[in-house]
């Protein structure tokens, strides 16, 4: 794969995981006392600027209440959405 096709993937995922946190009104800091993940590689996720490892979104993915394909899953429905497809 190549890296831009990397670096595009982790932006989009970044966007959807901040969608998702926005969806379940939390901030940053607050996904971090749920998590355990620090707000500021929080931040640097949803930037699509770090790297993130399975671990480290399965923790995202449990602390906003999702399954993991719920994050993967760029233009599908919000959690509890009803509007959406």
């Amino acid at each position: 794969m190549e890296t831009s096709d990397f670096t595009l993937e982790l932006e989009r995922l970044g966007k959807r995981i901040r969608q998702v946190r926005k969806h379940r009104n939390l901030t940053l800091l607050e996904l971090e006392t749920i998590s355990g993940i620090n707000d500021s590689d929080l931040s640097r996720y949803e930037q699509g600027k770090e790297n993130l490892e399975f671990l480290t979104i399965f923790k995202i993915a449990k602390a906003l209440n999702v399954e993991v394909h719920v994050l993967t899953n760029y233009d599908g429905t919000l959690p509890g959405d009803k509007s959406k497809k």
